[in-house]
């Protein structure tokens, strides 16, 4: 019987990566953070959780975020601080607080469209922080690492 080791947990790893706002470029994302959760021995369940937020989260930013057609950069960060994985995502696109997004109703007939995938972010992840400062939406999502 194998087990799984506990992950890493440095005071500090981190990596980043800057996209254009192109649905294609969330492969790229979704690769590293498939690497960086490899290299710390993360949880299946744990990078589930990151890939559904991030792949939500971009896709409403490309999707949304930009009145014109030009090519805007998307910056992600993943870093581990302690006992917790941060997820940064900064975009200059719109003004967007995903927190003020209402809660679906899941009963209504026929249901409202939208919303559902930030609902999934904000329950998949343990906080979720949105700023937005000089022209720049922040969003950090974090979830605690378990032992």
């Amino acid at each position: 019987m194998t087990s799984r080791r506990p992950p890493r947990t440095e005071l500090t790893s981190s990596c980043e990566i800057s996209i254009t706002n192109n649905l294609s470029e969330i492969a790229r994302v979704a690769a590293l953070v498939d690497r960086f959760a490899a290299d710390h021995n993360f949880s299946n369940e744990l990078v589930v959780a990151l890939q559904v937020s991030l792949d939500e989260v971009l896709n409403n930013i490309i999707s949304y975020a930009y009145d014109d057609e030009g090519p805007h950069d998307i910056v992600v960060r993943l870093k581990i601080r302690c006992r917790n994985i941060e997820v940064s995502v900064s975009d200059d696109g719109k003004r967007f607080d995903p927190l003020t997004t209402l809660t679906p109703d899941f009963t209504s007939k026929p249901r409202v469209h939208g919303g559902v995938g930030l609902y999934f972010v904000r329950n998949l992840m343990d906080d979720v922080i949105y700023t937005r400062r000089d022209g720049v939406n922040h969003l950090q999502l974090m979830k605690r690492l378990k032992e």
